[in-house]
């Protein structure tokens, strides 16, 4: 992600609608990542009202990270020393918050919550979640139930082949496109989503 430079950062209006931008103002250490706001600017104000946050980059053309977690300022006493270690980063920001005007900025960390790794290049996708500090992943996709007669109609639908035979038949989640197809051909309904 550090690589990337600009990620897409999406929060939450007050409407509850996603709200999503580019972002730069950041520092990446290995315990948290580092935001950069202007105190005045919705963004800060969506963070202060709903800390949840994600951040996409793209890794390379098909492979894309997402960071999902929550947002929350630094303590005061450490605002200074994290906006100066981003403006030495982004030399650019000292013209949009001047050096001597600290306080027209806040820093943001996010020390919890987890990353997905998604490789649309691969054979079959791969799709990869790791958690970082407390954070714990919140996983998406398809699941089959026991209703499952295991006549294999989503195994033939699934563009990925990541459904393997059992009782019942079990997604392979790192190989899930997350396309619903199993579930519009299951005759029994016995797919649903996560």
């Amino acid at each position: 992600m550090q690589a990337a430079g600009t990620l897409a950062c999406a929060t939450r209006g007050t409407d509850g609608a996603p709200r999503v931008r580019f972002l730069s103002g950041l520092h990446f250490e290995l315990d948290a990542v580092y935001l950069l706001a202007s105190r005045g600017m919705p963004f800060a104000r969506q963070l202060m009202r709903d800390n949840r946050i994600q951040l996409l980059a793209e890794a390379r053309p098909g492979v894309s990270i997402r960071l999902t977690g929550r947002a929350v300022p630094v303590p005061e006493e450490e605002q200074v020393r994290w906006r100066l270690v981003i403006f030495d980063e982004r030399p650019q920001y000292r013209e949009l918050y001047p050096a001597l005007k600290y306080d027209d900025s806040l820093v943001f960390a996010v020390r919890d919550g987890f990353f997905e790794w998604l490789d649309l290049v691969s054979d079959p996708i791969l799709r990869v979640y790791v958690p970082f500090g407390k954070g714990e992943v919140q996983t998406s996709g398809y699941k089959i139930s026991d209703r499952c007669a295991r006549c294999g109609t989503c195994t033939a639908s699934c563009p990925q082949r990541c459904i393997v035979p059992g009782d019942p038949f079990r997604i392979v989640q790192e190989h899930c496109l997350q396309c619903g197809a199993c579930a519009e051909t299951c005759p029994r309904g016995a797919i649903s989503a996560v």
